[in-house]
């Protein structure tokens, strides 16, 4: 007998005796938990992971490729506005702008020689001394060096811009939360992909970029409130509120080749304590809708409808699925009964099936909007009960304490369930 042959009657017999063991009375009654409806706060959340980020993050680079030659600061710094970070080589942006001074100068003596004598032209003109085509040249001459004037004047204006920025200045308080390169590195600058060498973070502020699937996406809303724990804080949870929710967008690859659909969410944290730096790992509960004291059930008791059945056919009639250990009875439910769901609800010694609807789920309970009334007594447990032996009209044994129990699993001390 080969593995694959003894691994399927392995998942048979525990198939089976998961099934013959589910209804332990004597008497054939089923064996069920129970507890009674009650109301209790409820919250909807859809969660999250990402990572901290600074609300405000500036990143400082070089305008040319040159050399670093002095760095102040190290990363941790706190900084203010106007203090100096770090220079990088200006011998030959001192020269270009030295020479471009020059063009300057000489050009505004070009400028003024033209309009002296573009005023002495003016006088010779007006008593008709000079001809149209003398003062016609006169005037663009003028034209001309006014024009070189202003050029050369601009060139000098970019050459002094560009050397005020190889000194690198704090254009804002913040901390320094990284650095690129040591004194006597090559900086990489330009237009088009400068390297950066210095980023400048505002921690006072800070942000959780999150990725929401695109199945969960539209239950959240700008303003939401969100809980956010931070990895490295544990046992402490951080307030936030919804920002931003991307229109666009991102996609990316899950397993077995499927394509994942993702939105990014912006949080902004309300809570910043000390020692919080950009790139922390933090797990985020957008809570999407609230109920206060709501009548609520547990997701367990909630199941799909069947129609009743007798003791000859209960046994019988039920499939077993490769790979699952439980079992599934065989119905001819309308397929509008399908989309339904219903809920145990137990009258004496047997359970009458209710159909419910329910509205938004927690962490362990759903919302009931109609269906079922407070103080009734409904099915908890097993599952194989709930999931496939159970009927209207089945005999039930209760066991005791179910409720404590549940009462005792439910829910994270400030979870609201």
């Amino acid at each position: 007998m080969n593995n694959k042959m003894k691994a399927g009657l392995g998942v048979l017999v525990l198939c089976l005796g998961a099934y013959f063991m589910s209804s332990s009375g004597d008497d054939g009654s089923i064996e069920v938990s129970t507890m009674k409806l009650e109301r209790k706060d409820l919250e909807s959340k859809v969660v999250a992971d990402g990572v901290l980020t600074p609300e405000t993050e500036v990143k400082l680079s070089a305008n040319n490729t040159t050399y670093i030659t002095d760095i102040a600061v190290k990363e941790g710094d706190f900084v203010q506005k106007g203090d100096f970070l770090m220079s990088l080589d200006d011998r030959q942006q001192k020269a270009a702008t030295a020479a471009s001074k020059a063009g300057v100068e000489a050009a505004k003596v070009s400028l003024s020689n033209a309009s002296i004598k573009k005023s002495r032209q003016e006088k010779l003109y007006k008593d008709d001394l000079i001809s149209d085509q003398d003062m016609e040249n006169t005037n663009s001459s003028y034209a001309s060096a006014l024009s070189s004037f202003n050029a050369s004047e601009a060139r000098y204006i970019q050459d002094e811009d560009a050397l005020s920025k190889l000194r690198l200045i704090a254009p804002q308080d913040g901390t320094i939360t990284f650095i690129d390169g040591e004194v006597g590195d090559l900086a990489q600058g330009g237009m088009f992909n400068p390297s950066v060498l210095l980023k400048l973070s505002d921690l006072s502020k800070m942000e959780v970029y999150v990725n929401v699937n695109e199945n969960d996406i539209a239950d959240i809303s700008i303003n939401d409130i969100a809980m956010v724990e931070v990895d490295a804080y544990q046992n402490q949870i951080f307030k936030g509120v919804v920002k931003e929710v991307a229109f666009a967008s991102s996609t990316s690859s899950g397993g077995s080749q499927q394509q994942v659909t993702n939105f990014q969410v912006k949080i902004q944290m309300l809570e910043v304590v000390d020692g919080m730096r950009p790139g922390m790992s933090a797990t985020v509960e957008i809570i999407t809708e609230q109920r206060n004291q709501t009548l609520s059930i547990p997701i367990q008791s909630l199941t799909t409808p069947r129609k009743s059945e007798k003791k000859s056919e209960s046994k019988a009639s039920f499939t077993v699925e490769s790979g699952l250990n439980e079992s599934r009875p065989i119905t001819n439910n309308k397929r509008s009964d399908k989309k339904r769901t219903v809920v145990f609800v137990v009258n004496e010694n047997t359970v009458e099936q209710r159909f419910v609807e329910v509205g938004i789920v927690g962490d362990r309970d759903y919302e009931v909007l109609s269906g079922l009334e407070e103080g009734e007594e409904i099915v908890t447990g097993g599952f194989v009960a709930i999931s496939r032996d159970l009927y209207d009209g089945a005999a039930v044994t209760v066991k005791k304490q179910s409720e404590n129990s549940y009462k005792r699993g439910s829910g994270r001390p400030g979870s609201g369930n």
